[in-house]
């Protein structure tokens, strides 16, 4: 009787506690960085030839770093989990998200669906986050069992040594799902641009933190399963490029949701949307304004959202909208590169990796939308995804 009570409990800890799935996100790693920069790569070329790649990861729109990353661990657009851009404004709360003010990023009411980590949680397993947009905030009333809050200046080795750390702790406590975020490649292609000498060794360098990964798992005996994303990628820009809201609207009467690579406008002060757009009828070409509901229909925005603004300004790829004031406060160290561009631009366009044992092997799959990420990922660990706007492409293509 002993013997079978501890078969049985052996099968209750295997189930509760899958082979962990690592899910890492190089936040704007273009999807050619690879091929363009190859002897900078070897580790994450490897990684891609020996699992599943993808040529290219399709953005959400706009294609900036909180909608994304929250669709790519939701499987939801933006409008309907909530992040419709990393600065936004909800009418029936009548405040404003600003994603680098921990106030906003920690706020469960900003952040809808369900993401991944809450869906272990609820199924019984357990996650952690060394860092990703919304898993600092208590979604549904849930938070990762483990989770670190974003710190910029804390160190890749100690992040990597926390990150084992929680997957060497016993079974009952080991987190089965670990998201991990690595933000390099972003702040330099702003900074520098993607086509700098210092994106390459950033390139570089992030490939190494993810030849590290690799080893340490390898070193500690830790079988998993690996999951290398990026939320989008960079174009080149600069201060010549810019078209200034002063000179369209008077901000009086317009409230300025967002700004730069998209722009969302509301009417305010008794304006209405139709002057509105007859003022933005003397945009120049390289900007085109639209009512909400004439956006191109592969934006997916849902206009009944609250946080959805009746008025987008959309710029072609290399421009900028913005105010004056914010203009001048940039200029000093103006970025030389941009994303949040219609995700149709192959710039936009991030990569997507899956190594591990419960991935095929040498595969590559022509570009999908990040949405169908939630899904896949569910399946890994064999989770009853929620409601999402996914579908089943990748448990086909990718699980064994």
């Amino acid at each position: 009787m002993k013997k079978i009570l501890g078969l049985l409990l052996l099968v209750v800890v295997a189930r509760a506690a899958p082979m962990p799935l690592i899910l890492v996100s190089l936040d704007a790693f273009r999807w050619d960085y690879c091929a363009l920069h190859p002897a900078e790569t070897p580790n994450l070329r490897r990684l891609a030839s020996e699992g599943t790649a993808a040529r290219q990861l399709i953005p959400v729109f706009p294609s900036n770093t909180f909608p994304n990353h929250y669709a790519i661990v939701t499987g939801l657009y933006p409008s309907h989990h909530g992040l419709v851009n990393n600065t936004m404004f909800d009418a029936r709360l009548g405040e404003f998200f600003h994603y680098n003010q921990p106030a906003s990023s920690r706020d469960g009411r900003w952040w809808g669906g369900e993401p991944i980590w809450v869906t272990a949680e609820k199924q019984g397993l357990r996650s952690a986050s060394y860092y990703w947009p919304g898993s600092e905030a208590e979604i549904g009333g849930i938070r990762p069992s483990y989770f670190k809050a974003f710190d910029k200046g804390m160190a890749f080795q100690q992040r990597l040594d926390e990150t084992i750390a929680w997957l060497k702790l016993p079974p009952e406590k080991r987190p089965a799902l670990v998201t991990f975020y690595i933000e390099d490649t972003n702040g330099v292609g702003h900074l520098l641009g993607p086509e700098s000498a210092e994106l390459v060794a950033a390139v570089k360098r992030v490939d190494g933190y993810i030849g590290s990964i690799v080893a340490r798992l390898d070193r500690e005996g830790i079988a998993a399963n690996l999951v290398i994303v990026s939320d989008h990628g960079m174009t080149p820009c600069d201060d010549q490029r810019v078209l200034f809201l002063d000179d369209l609207i008077d901000f009086g009467t317009v409230q300025v949701d967002f700004e730069q690579t998209v722009v969302g406008l509301r009417p305010i002060g008794g304006n209405d949307v139709a002057t509105l757009m007859r003022t933005l009828q003397k945009l120049p070409p390289q900007a085109k304004a639209y009512r909400v509901e004439d956006l191109p229909a592969r934006f997916k925005i849902d206009p009944t959202s609250p946080r959805v603004p009746p008025v987008w300004i959309v710029p072609i790829e290399g421009w900028q909208v913005m105010r004056r004031s914010l203009f001048n406060l940039l200029l000093a160290k103006f970025d030389r590169g941009q994303h949040g561009y219609d995700p149709a631009l192959a710039s936009m366009r991030g990569i997507f990796i899956a190594h591990g044992p419960a991935f095929k092997a040498g595969g590559t799959l022509e570009p999908f939308e990040n949405v169908n990420i939630y899904n896949f990922l569910c399946a890994s660990l064999g989770l009853k995804p929620a409601p999402n706007d996914g579908d089943d492409r990748l448990i086909k293509a990718v699980l064994r």
